[in-house]
């Protein structure tokens, strides 16, 4: 039977790479399952960690593809579907454990519709994103990087639970970077149950909104600064390798903070401009 003409420009390495990032959202959801079941703070961590490696594993499917110049329609299509269950669905769930677990014990309950609530369109708005993001793909070069994406990737939204929720856990590590008290992780952990459900809304406000927000790997590798970019990079990479928690905890929020505000003060730019020349 001869095979379809869409299907034999199919690069076998990226695509085992988008669905190695499946297959750790699968693992992160089952883990997430039986950690709800049985109590478990450790494979809740676990999953964090591994949608961590699901997110290294999205990071470079589409520069592997662009390297072998194997860029196809089913890649793409791959590459979506993937993203949709491990970011667009399992950072919801997580949050939703993490709270049912440990929302008992800290006597923190949010409201039971906003639990439902949150997750619901947190995973809509993802499927939207990255309808939109398959739709304007038609008319862009795939074999070409882009630099800048339009609302907040999913995987990008993904980041900031997953950071909380590991954070959560790794500032009481016995061994963190420095002293912590016994009051401040509790406040941050208070905090952060109280905050998550809300963060899933917002979170999902700014993947479907029209705020511009730089690719990641094009932020890395493409700098007006070099010598500036390398050393953040190097200041990163030794955070990381010092305090992953901590490490990822920021760099999820630079990430989403930064180009959030300036994509909101550049709306507020552009409205005022367009006031005074009507006047």
């Amino acid at each position: 039977m001869e095979t379809h003409p869409r299907l034999r420009s199919v690069a076998v390495l990226p695509s085992l790479m988008t669905l190695a990032n499946l297959a750790c959202g699968v693992g992160a959801l089952l883990w997430l399952f039986e950690a709800g079941q049985n109590a478990d703070y450790e494979l809740t961590r676990h999953a964090g960690w591994l949608l961590v490696l699901a997110v290294f594993f999205d990071a470079i499917d589409g520069k592997l593809a662009r390297m072998t110049k194997g860029t196809s329609e089913l890649g793409a299509q791959l590459d979506s579907l993937a993203d949709l269950v491990t970011f667009g669905v399992v950072p919801a769930f997580l949050v939703r454990t993490l709270v049912q677990l440990e929302g008992p014990v800290m006597e923190i309950m949010p409201h039971p519709r906003l639990m439902v609530a949150g997750p619901i369109l947190y995973s809509s708005c993802a499927a939207l994103r990255l309808a939109r993001f398959n739709v304007l793909r038609v008319d862009r070069d795939e074999t070409q990087d882009h630099t800048h994406f339009l609302g907040l990737p999913s995987p990008a939204a993904a980041a900031l639970p997953i950071g909380l929720v590991l954070f959560y856990f790794g500032i009481a590590d016995p061994d963190f970077i420095f002293p912590v008290s016994e009051g401040f992780i509790h406040f941050f952990r208070e905090s952060t149950l109280r905050m998550l459900p809300f963060l899933l809304v917002l979170l999902a406000v700014l993947m479907v909104s029209n705020l511009p927000f730089p690719h990641f790997v094009a932020w890395l590798t493409r700098a007006r600064h070099p010598f500036q970019r390398t050393a953040e990079v190097v200041i990163l990479l030794s955070l990381l390798f010092v305090e992953p928690e901590l490490a990822l905890f920021l760099l999820a929020i630079s990430f989403i903070l930064f180009p959030s505000i300036a994509g909101i003060i550049k709306v507020f730019r552009n409205r005022t401009s367009q006031k005074s020349e009507s006047v």
